[in-house]
């Protein structure tokens, strides 16, 4: 993923490279300013001002470059310069050659922290880039799952996946091969840097320290401010993820994997743009700790000169060179270079859990040649369907049934009988195990995902919101775009506009989490609208009304009634007085049929249905 940005790597060690260039370069001016400022003896000057020996300087370039036959050979002939600028040195005075080693160390040292900038921001690029691609591909793998997958999973472990194991590798393995790669490079370039010895020129070298300090806390107040909107992304981030990974079988049913996956990447931006600001201001403290150092090294460089160069000087060359060796330290370096094997193996871990989700396939795809089916036009066919959510353990054995357009079959029986497991492998959220289901003669691994699970409208035993508007909640249920007056209307079929209305914001009222804020009653109409919103053929009732109490299940039960008309129904219930008025009843008993029928035929042929019957009316 990193090499979708090869242009910010390249652009980043090439910015690297000139930085440590210049490093180098700017220690080296240390050679003409001991050997030739301060070199006495010196006689036959041509040269006693600033601006005499600049235009000797450039003059002494232009004729090497000239006679050198191009560019390139020039700088392989650098020999020939180098002889000649010693001899133009000789040959000015002391004090302005000074001045005009000042100003190039000063140059060098803007150079090279430009350089430093730069390459920190192409890094950050390219690090914030290829986090935030892994992130927004983990999120779609996941996205992409069986619910198999998320019944042998905890979604803990997948936000932890997403967020913490790649920050680790973010900061730890690729931030560190960075940092290694400057540090070895800032290590062998002042590899020969000593200790500083001299109280005067150390007071005038802290001068600095109160603008240094300024700047370093503004820098300091902005990291700070960023952090903190960071953090709050974060938590964003957190509960969206846990939301939609928990609402799983709501978003697969509706297939709303793709408008899931835009919010994510949407709230991911945002907190790529604000850890981005964050690193930018951060990657700021090194040069301006740099450029204080250059300023810092200027002063010593001017004032320890004319110490030096003052008579009866008692301040010698061997002191002022200790003390400005002792400018650059490369502690830090080393220490850097020393914790980056400790931060990579880390990183190694976390590298190798990021890779399982990227490389888990989802056992519910669609074949190649899957095809696309818009209507439902006869029946659904279970043949021989075997299945088990442990290969050891089968919940449908052999089961056969057939569900006749424009019927409504209601499925009873105990818990663990199989009824919900039925309505799951309708649409696909598992695939049997052996035999298969057939829409209108066609098995539903032959039909694309998205063209299968929009022929169903769920409505769960849990009612399953998301922390946004109702009108949102609402149209989730349809792929397509939906208007205001058909999010209305499906309100109204499901009477959730009798407690919408009295909302202050109605229809654009956000819902706390998982809609804490309105009764068992209300959340199910909402989910009922749901799923009718988008006018499936087909809709599936998976104990709809069985955790709510006998007035709201009565309100329920009448949405249910309004909206299944003209429409094949599923419904699967504990409670038989809310399946009384079904077509056909089908009663389970250890994943196996033990009876079916109307309601009044069940009570006079099948005991399983008689006995279930009996206990609910307290016989």
């Amino acid at each position: 993923m990193m090499l979708r940005y090869w242009h910010y790597l390249v652009a980043g060690f090439i910015c690297m490279l000139f930085f440590t260039l210049f490093n180098g370069v700017s220690v080296t001016l240390a050679i003409p300013l001991f050997d030739y400022v301060f070199k006495p003896g010196r006689n036959n000057l041509l040269y006693t001002d600033f601006s005499g020996f600049l235009t000797a300087l450039g003059e002494l370039i232009k004729q090497h470059f000239g006679s050198s036959g191009g560019f390139f050979a020039a700088i392989q002939n650098y020999n020939s310069l180098w002889e000649g600028c010693k001899k133009l040195m000789l040959q000015t005075d002391s004090l302005s050659l000074l001045y005009g080693l000042c100003v190039a160390i000063f140059v060098i040292i803007l150079l090279k922290n430009g350089f430093y900038l730069l390459h920190k921001i192409f890094f950050n690029s390219l690090r914030g880039k290829t986090i935030r691609d892994i992130r927004n591909y983990m999120f779609t793998r996941y996205l992409n799952q069986s619910l198999t997958f998320f019944g042998r999973h905890r979604v803990g472990d997948a936000i932890v996946r997403m967020v913490g194991d790649v920050d680790i590798v973010s900061e730890q393995l690729i931030n560190s091969f960075v940092n290694v790669t400057r540090e070895i490079f800032t290590v062998l370039v002042f590899a020969r840097i000593a200790y500083l010895l001299n109280p005067t020129l150390l007071l005038y070298s802290i001068i600095v320290l109160p603008v240094f300090s300024f700047s370093i806390g503004l820098l300091g107040k902005k990291i700070k401010k960023y952090s903190k909107r960071i953090q709050e992304q974060i938590s964003n981030l957190f509960s969206n993820v846990e939301e939609v990974l928990n609402s799983m079988k709501v978003v697969q049913a509706f297939r709303r994997e793709d408008y899931e996956k835009k919010i994510f990447e949407s709230i991911n931006q945002k907190h790529y743009r604000m850890w981005y600001k964050a690193q930018y201001y951060g990657a700021l403290n090194t040069p301006i700790a740099e450029l204080n150092t250059a300023i810092t090294g200027i002063l010593v460089i001017i004032i320890g000169g004319n110490m030096i160069l003052a008579p009866g000087s008692n301040f010698s060359l061997g002191d002022f060179t200790a003390f400005l060796f002792a400018l650059f330290s490369m502690l830090h370096p080393l220490k850097v270079i020393t914790q980056v094997y400790t931060d990579i193996r880390k990183a190694l871990v976390s590298l190798d859990r990021i890779g399982l989700v990227l490389n888990q396939e989802s056992r519910i795809q669609d074949k190649p040649d899957a095809i696309v089916k818009d209507s439902f036009d006869r029946e659904i066919s279970f043949e021989n369907v075997t299945f088990g959510y442990k290969n050891t353990k089968p919940v449908l054995k052999n089961f056969n049934l057939t569900i006749s357009k424009g019927s409504k079959v209601a499925f009873v029986g105990s818990s663990g009988g199989g009824k919900t497991t039925i309505a799951n492998l309708m649409n696909r959220l598992y695939d049997v195990n052996s035999g298969a289901i057939t829409i209108d003669g066609i098995d539903i691994r032959d039909i694309k995902l998205d063209s299968l699970r929009k022929l169903f409208g769920v409505v769960t035993q849990e009612s399953i919101l998301f922390s946004r508007s109702i009108k949102e909640n609402i149209a989730y249920g349809s792929q397509d775009e939906v208007t205001d007056e058909q999010i209305i209307k499906a309100a109204q079929i499901a009477y959730a506009d009798e407690f919408i209305d009295e909302l202050p914001n109605k229809y654009e009222e956000v819902l706390s989490s998982k809609g804490s804020d309105l009764s068992g009653g209300q959340k199910q109409r909402l989910c009922i609208a749901r799923a009718i919103v988008g006018d499936p053929p087909i809709l599936i009732f998976d104990e709809a009304t069985s955790a709510l109490d006998t007035d709201s299940e009565q309100k329920v039960q009448l949405a249910i009634d309004k909206v299944t008309l003209n429409r094949t129904v599923i419904l699967i219930a504990h409670r038989l007085s809310t399946i009384l008025k079904a077509d056909q009843i089908v009663v389970l008993e250890k994943g196996k049929i033990v009876g079916i029928g109307t309601h009044q035929e069940l009570l006079e042929s099948c005991s399983r249905y008689q006995h279930l019957y009996n206990l609910q009316n307290g016989k």
